[in-house]
Order: structure tokens, then sequence, then C-alpha cells
């Protein structure tokens, strides 16, 4: 778990002296994001390389996410009222976010379950 923090901390300093930082709530999403991931996948058993991996994968998602979120609303702003659209935004955009969220963590979850699998099959087989 503290190779996960440290990577962590690594993508935000990243983030940070790239100044492509997102705006708030998206980088409270890839905390939320973070903090999921390392308390809860870490401490499974599986390699090492692959959870920072996927950890990395995941934020790469999320800025990602952040970038296509925020060309729709360029695209969109125009032709909507903006107390309208500043509604709409604010239900969906924490929404959207959770798909994000799950579906990454849910992949990740998923390929550590096929590598133990695979691992407890070499086992049997090898006896």
């Amino acid at each position: 778990m503290s190779v996960g923090v440290g990577v962590t901390i690594a993508i935000f300093l990243v983030y940070s002296l790239l100044r492509c930082t997102p705006n708030e709530p998206t980088l409270v999403s890839i905390v939320i994001f973070n903090f999921l991931f390392i308390f809860l996948l870490f401490p499974l058993e599986g390699p090492l390389l692959r959870k920072v991996f996927l950890l990395v994968l995941g934020n790469l998602v999320g800025l990602a996410w952040y970038f296509i979120q925020s060309s729709f609303v360029a695209a969109s702003a125009p032709y909507l009222e903006e107390g309208a659209f500043k509604v709409v935004y604010v239900i969906v955009c924490p929404i959207v976010d959770l798909v994000w969220i799950v579906s990454v963590w849910s992949l990740g979850l998923s390929v550590l379950a096929s590598a133990r699998r695979r691992n407890e099959l070499e086992r049997k087989g090898s006896n």
C-alpha cells in the first residue's frame, strides 16, 4: 500500500508540474479513484508492477475522461441557457465520473483475479 500511496503522490506532482491539473471536481474524482484503488486493490494478491500499471492507467483514463467531458461542455454550453446548463452539469458530472471510477476499478479487480486464477491453475498443473 505504501507503494500505491507513493505512486499517487508522484502522479499528483506530475499534474502540478505540467500545469495540466484538471478542475476541482475532476481532481476530486481522481482522488476518490486513487483511494479506492489503493485501499481495496493493493492489499490483494498479485504482482506489484501490475497494480502500479493499473493505477497509472486509471489516472490516465480519468484525465482522458476530463478532456472528453470538457469538450462536451464546450460544445453544448452555447446551446443551453447558463442557469440550466449549470444545473445539468452539477447533476450529471458526478454520475458520469462515477461511471469511469467504477468501470476502471472493476477492470483492475478482474485483471488481478484472472492473474490469481491463472497462478492457481499453474500450481495445480505442476503438482
